[in-house]
């Protein structure tokens, strides 16, 4: 629904395309609805670390200039983007240099936004740069995204809540994706405004196959034959998303069901990380002991997750910590059963366990049941996967979340613009 005023949104992240991160491809989508709504937005960004680069082709002059030169503007999703060269290491540095430059280029008046929304990760060398900013008259706002550690240590753990205090003082508002993450800020400290925001999912985009012969078309492109089963994880290969636990599962269920696939998609983080070497040869081993290797399918990072999703007949998410996993809600969207572990900052908003996906313990054991439970009855797949569909529909339409980030953009513009 367009609004009476357009509304000039910054996003500022350190890290945007084409570096792949859950939030930022989130709002990469976002673009094109906020457009719709009055909501003209530029993007500030970093220049990403080189081993994380999944377009090395776009970045050869990046480095080729000073630390913290904005570099010449580029234009993503037709949304212009401005990028800031930031050093290689130390992510204190990084930060400094990040929101330095920022600050610099909402100074001048052609370039100051109306609002700005700022993606992870806050640090706390930002404060200083936040307050200063929010002196210029910008609303700022956050996403509060992943539960936050707090250190065991009494000590650690006060300073670290102090810290985090002083640092979300700085925000006019702060977004949550789900109830329990809006008590979780609570609970270390956020004592700014909290707007409860699911992220919303692309119905068009994520959605079951439409007819058996586009479903069928797909799966041989993929290299399956008729009558294999696919069985699907989406996240970057790191231990809190728990790709290990899938394999150890993998290892039980490729034994009893010998047509049955797995694909993990999303970046190979345990092959750059230079202190993953050990969970990176882990997964590796976990490959070669299923005796199904030729069945296990790493698809790096996709930009049409969307087909996997549709072609899939499982899905199984065993993260430890999440916020509003987004991969779940696309999942379910795409009517595919899920299977899920408990998280940190699990919610209502994912539905009812039993009822519109399946919750078994986090171990390989229990998830390998689930996933072989789900294989063997077409119909509860299908049960599941139609509940699945149906609740996304009725409560996470990101056309909902996109009236009410373009409502709340709004407000906090009028607010501003009264001295509020």
């Amino acid at each position: 629904m367009p609004k009476d005023y357009e509304v000039r949104l910054c996003l500022a992240s350190q890290h945007f395309f084409p570096t792949p991160g859950g939030a930022q491809l989130r709002f990469l989508r976002y673009l094109p609805g906020l457009r719709e709504r009055g909501v003209q937005s530029v993007v500030v960004t970093g220049t990403p670390k080189i081993r994380k680069l999944t377009a090395s082709e776009m970045s050869q002059a990046w480095y080729e200039q000073p630390i913290g030169t904005v570099l010449p503007r580029e234009t993503i999703e037709n949304t212009t983007v401005h990028r800031i060269r930031l050093p290689e290491r130390n992510s204190r540095r990084r930060s400094l240099t990040f929101y330095r430059a920022l600050h610099r280029l909402c100074r001048h008046g052609d370039a100051r936004p109306d609002v700005m929304q700022l993606l992870p990760v806050l640090h706390p060398v930002s404060v200083p740069w936040l307050s200063r900013l929010r002196a210029l008259g910008i609303p700022l706002l956050a996403a509060y995204t992943i539960p936050l550690e707090v250190p065991s240590q009494p000590l650690k753990r006060v300073a670290r809540r102090l810290a985090l205090r002083i640092l979300y003082r700085q925000l006019t508002c702060v977004v949550a994706g789900s109830t329990v993450m809006r008590d979780h800020a609570r609970e270390h400290g956020v004592s700014a405004p909290i707007e409860v925001i699911p992220n919303g999912v692309d119905l068009r985009r994520f959605r079951p196959s439409e007819a058996d012969a586009e479903r069928k078309a797909m799966r041989e492109h993929l290299g399956l034959r008729n009558g294999d089963t696919m069985i699907t994880t989406v996240g970057a290969l790191t231990p809190r998303k728990g790709p290990d636990l899938v394999l150890e599962a993998w290892g039980r269920v490729a034994r009893r069901f010998p047509d049955a696939h797995l694909t993990l998609i999303g970046p190979r983080t345990d092959e750059d990380h230079p202190r993953w070497g050990e969970f990176e040869r882990k997964l590796e081993n976990l490959v070669r002991a299923s005796g199904a290797a030729n069945r296990v399918h790493f698809t790096g990072f996709v930009s049409n997750v969307e087909t996997y999703l549709r072609v899939s007949d499982v899905f199984v998410f065993p993260s430890s910590k999440e916020g509003q996993p987004n991969v779940v809600l696309e999942a379910m969207a795409s009517g595919l059963p899920v299977v899920l572990t408990p998280f940190l900052g699990i919610s209502e908003d994912l539905g009812r366990p039993g009822h519109h996906y399946l919750l078994t313990e986090r171990n390989s054991e229990a998830l390998a049941t689930a996933v072989a439970r789900l294989l063997e009855s077409g119909d509860l797949r299908a049960t599941l996967g139609q509940r699945a569909r149906q609740w996304v529909e009725e409560t996470m339409d990101v056309e909902r979340s996109l009236d009410r980030y373009a409502a709340l953009y709004q407000d906090l513009v009028e607010q501003a613009r009264r001295g509020h």
